[in-house]
């Protein structure tokens, strides 16, 4: 398997049981990853870089309905909308920054004695696209939940 589809398989399946376990969010178990030349991320997208010895970008992103419903699981008792609104990107970009960093030490990179370093989290509050580098590789993976879809992104 290689690098590209692995850390978003393995991604793809921490994001799943993350959704299950600790959020109690309905999510598909069954996932697609595709080679694409652009991603449409939704309204509220979270990325982190990746540097050392496995280098790109991986994203999450969601709607606000579904940002919504991830900080209304998270949270314990009443919560307000207001609150619900100022939590929703942390929220994401915390989720990517678990999941991610809960399946690093699976990579067959780390596992063969590489290393890999992680940036903080940045997050885009609009929807917006990317477009793939000349060159470059781009992949995504669509995750259902309900009516609504989890991006997972992986580009070089």
């Amino acid at each position: 398997m290689n690098n590209d589809c692995e850390i978003l398989t393995k991604l793809a399946q921490r994001t799943i049981s993350y959704f299950h376990e600790d959020l109690a969010i309905e999510i598909d178990n069954d996932f697609s990853i595709s080679d694409v030349d652009k991603i449409e991320y939704f309204d509220i997208s979270t990325l982190i870089s990746l540097n050392g010895d496995m280098a790109g970008t991986v994203g999450m992103s969601v709607t606000n309905k579904l940002s919504h419903t991830m900080v209304e699981n998270f949270i314990y008792g009443d919560i307000s909308q207001a609150e619900i609104e100022e939590m929703a990107s942390e929220n994401v970009a915390e989720t990517l920054n678990i999941t991610l960093g809960n399946i690093l030490k699976e990579l067959s990179v780390i596992k063969t004695g590489g290393n890999i370093n992680i940036s903080t989290p940045y997050t885009m509050h609009n929807s917006v696209s990317v477009t793939k580098k000349k060159n470059g590789k781009m992949f995504l993976c669509k995750i259902k939940s309900n009516d609504e879809i989890i991006l997972l992104s992986y580009f070089v």
